[in-house]
């Protein structure tokens, strides 16, 4: 374990962000109007730790953590994925394997960072997988893999995220 784990919770307040889509090709970012710990990108956590490099790992975009239970959320604008992948000549069945392989990755990778960076005794109690509030819901069934609903994924919209956090009270980290 490094030097860093177990990092109090009140420095982990200060990546508490609004919950937010990537932005659209329009530039416009779908927001859940709730926050939570953001983890990748330029403002999030990940960024703030110097002393490893973690450039070559998957991370979800956020976290939220109660007590020992950890819930990280990955966001994802699944129509623009599989319209992108479908647009380069992609199989069905390769497009399958692509987003399980990404989300899994981005799941376990994320999942070791935080108990390295964190607390090694947080547990993963849910894994959101956000996607986009027009996702249509029959091209979903038609793309993503049968077996990614066996996995501990929740699937829900941006809309609805914040009500699944709700739930959690206030336990969580950030509001």
């Amino acid at each position: 374990m490094n030097s860093m784990a177990l990092r109090p919770v009140n420095s982990l307040t200060a990546w508490c962000k609004p919950i937010e889509q990537a932005p659209d090709n329009k530039g416009i970012a779908e927001e859940a109007y709730c926050n939570a710990i953001k983890f990748d990108d330029a403002d999030g956590f990940v960024e703030s730790l110097k002393t490893k490099n973690y450039s070559n790992d998957c991370r979800v975009d956020y976290f939220e953590r109660t007590g020992n239970d950890l819930i990280m959320i990955e966001m994802k604008n699944m129509e623009l994925k599989i319209q992108h992948l479908s647009d380069n000549g992609t199989s069905k069945k390769d497009i399958e394997k692509k987003v399980l392989s990404n989300l899994e990755n981005k799941f376990t990778d994320s999942l070791k960072i935080i108990q390295n960076e964190i607390n090694p005794s947080l547990i993963p109690m849910i894994n959101y997988l956000v996607v986009a509030n027009n996702t249509d819901v029959i091209m979903l069934d038609k793309y993503l893999p049968k077996n990614l609903r066996e996995k501990p994924f929740v699937i829900c919209k941006t809309k609805e995220i914040c009500n699944k956090l709700s739930i959690l009270g206030t336990r969580r980290l950030c509001p």
